[in-house]
């Protein structure tokens, strides 16, 4: 900027001091050949001469000053120009000479021409030991090597104006291989081409993470390779298993079915025959009568276990099957308290008397075994004497049954546990009632496979309430 500005300013002075008196000299012509004349030809010689003198004392120094002052200008300006240019520059230098990047400036030959602190701190060449060497000097490689990659730079720059983010490898003063990322600008004096700049950056430390996390993504992909095909054979492995456990899973569902209706044909040919027998027995006693009785009741009790294990087996298969209809809530409970109290004996089964309730959507079969199985818990539990109260109640989506028995409740474990398979409120060696934790189980699963609810809970006056719901039909 100081050359052009120069330059410049000289060729005006130059410009001026060639036009400067050729302008005076013609104006001093046409002051006299003109108005200079007319004033001394038509007012006189007096007038003439003294405008003369205003002219040449006056005019004509007021015009060089003028000039001189247009001069003065053009030179502060100038001044001022260089003074800004000079002040870049040093803070340009000052920049280049603490950029920890090695800035470097090479002419038309490729020859090092500045070199700043970044540079001497990543090579290890001083200042003098390295200017006006070629930057071939530098690159890693033999000399034909080095020579071909700058010719590569250098056409390229003078194509382009300019290189970014090219990667190469270095040899510092001790010959230790340096990786730099290369970026080189273009230096031009008009149109003609005189050099480059150039910033070289080491990336030896991020070349090396670069290849320490791609080693490390190879890794993990080979782990992930060998960790899958350890899946895929567990998981084949797992498909056989649960092929092999859902084969045991239906020849155990098959087992049960047909021994359970095995066992069933002969519970039924066993009541018949004790029916029989009561009926056409014509003597008699007490023993008799009672071994009748056990001997029916718990043929009832083989039947029901037989039931609720098909109904389990059934429930776990997925293959229940139910045939819900609008059904009358009231003559189910009623059929199902007959039933109950020919088999309890001296038990009171207290039964309400609702009309008016609207119709359940409910299989009538399940639902008065759900009943029956809860008629039988609340008989096992209640003290000998006390009756069993049943209860129904509706609303507008659900219709209620409740089971209300006298025993001593539930505590806070069985109420949580009450439902589940194979659990008993009673499990000890010592245990008063029989039982084999099914029937809940089974309620359980038949309530809500038609769309209800069943829970258990303490009544305020002691004992345990039982209560289910079905859906109202629609």
């Amino acid at each position: 900027m100081k050359t052009v500005n120069t330059s410049a300013l000289e060729q005006r002075i130059i410009m001026l001091r060639r036009v400067l008196p050729i302008v005076l000299g013609a104006v001093a012509v046409l002051y006299e050949t003109g108005l200079g004349r007319w004033i001394h030809d038509t007012v006189g010689a007096y007038l003439y001469f003294d405008l003369d003198i205003v002219f040449y004392a006056l005019g004509l120094p007021l015009l060089v000053y003028a000039v001189l002052t247009l001069i003065r200008d053009w030179v502060v300006k100038a001044e001022r120009a260089e003074h800004q240019a000079q002040a870049s520059e040093r803070q340009l230098g000052s920049i280049m000479a603490a950029s920890v990047d090695a800035i470097l400036s090479l002419d038309a030959h490729g020859r090092i021409g500045s070199w700043n602190r970044g540079a001497e701190s990543l090579f290890g060449y001083e200042d003098v030991e390295i200017k006006g060497k070629p930057l071939a000097q530098l690159l890693k490689g033999d000399a034909a090597t080095t020579n071909v990659e700058y010719q590569w730079l250098r056409q390229v720059v003078r194509d382009a104006g300019y290189v970014r983010g090219h990667e190469t490898s270095c040899l510092d003063a001790n010959g230790r291989e340096i990786d730099v990322e290369l970026t080189a600008t273009g230096l031009k004096d008009d149109d003609r081409f005189i050099g480059m700049s150039v910033v070289l950056r080491d990336v030896t430390e991020r070349r090396r993470r670069e290849e320490e996390i791609r080693r490390l993504n190879a890794s993990l992909s080979e782990q992930v390779l060998a960790r899958t095909k350890e899946l895929d054979v567990k998981i084949e492995q797992l498909a056989r298993a649960n092929a092999g456990l859902q084969a045991l899973d239906r020849l155990r569902s098959e087992f049960v079915s047909v021994v359970s209706h095995q066992i069933r044909a002969p519970l039924t040919n066993m009541r018949g025959a004790a029916e029989r027998m009561r009926v056409d027995c014509g003597t008699m006693n007490v023993t008799c009568s009672r071994m009748f009785t056990i001997l029916e009741q718990q043929a009832v009790r083989l039947d029901r276990l037989v039931q609720d294990v098909l109904n389990t087996a059934r429930i776990e298969a997925g293959s229940l099957v139910l045939h819900t209809e609008p059904i009358s809530v009231l003559p189910v409970v009623q059929q199902v308290v007959d039933q109950m109290r020919a088999r309890m004996g001296n038990r009171e089964i207290r039964v309400p008397t609702k009309p008016g309730l609207p119709l359940a959507m409910a299989d009538r079969d399940r639902a008065a075994e759900i009943l029956a199985n809860l008629l039988d818990n609340a008989d096992k539990y209640s003290p000998s004497g006390q009756e069993i109260c049943v209860d129904v109640q509706a609303d507008q989506t659900e219709i209620t049954l409740s089971v209300r028995d006298h025993g001593r409740g539930l505590s806070n474990v069985d109420l949580d546990q009450l439902f589940h398979k194979f659990y008993r409120a009673d499990s000890s060696d010592s245990q008063t009632v029989y039982g084999y934790g099914l029937g809940l189980y089974v309620c359980r699963n038949l309530v809500q496979a038609q769309g209800g609810r069943i829970w258990a809970e303490n009544a305020t006056d002691g004992g345990a309430v039982f209560s289910f719901t079905l859906p109202v039909a629609r």
